[in-house]
């Protein structure tokens, strides 16, 4: 896949996702491709259990797909290493979890700043 920028966004090419469950493979994703302009707004929707969380994972930096692309800005994430992706993952990529699990000492403000406040480069 190309480094150069792109004028997509999102680019994903041949995705594929499973995940053991017992002595069987459960495939998730298998073969997913779509590109997102920027500036561009989607949404993903399909019913429960369709991959649509385990998609938005993969894009974000939450879990690493078996086969296939994704590209942020032109830049396959695949191929960066660990101290790259964490800083996309604190700096550039931004998550409403379905079930977000705040800090209850904190408030709101401070809850969102989070990733901020954490010094990533020491990891």
């Amino acid at each position: 896949m190309s480094s150069s920028r792109s004028h997509n966004a999102i680019e994903v090419h041949g995705l594929h996702k499973s995940y053991r469950m017992g002595r069987e493979n459960l495939h998730v994703l298998r073969g997913v491709s779509f590109s997102v302009p920027k500036g561009q707004f989607v949404s993903v929707v399909g019913a429960s259990g369709s991959g649509k969380s385990t998609l938005l994972h993969l894009i974000g930096l939450l879990d690493r797909p078996d086969k296939g692309h994704i590209l942020l800005d032109g830049v396959d994430i695949a191929k960066l290493p660990a101290r790259k992706r964490n800083h996309i993952r604190c700096c550039d990529v931004g998550f409403v979890f379905q079930f977000y699990h705040l800090l209850p000492e904190f408030n709101v403000l401070e809850n969102v700043l989070m990733p901020r406040m954490i010094d990533f480069s020491v990891l």
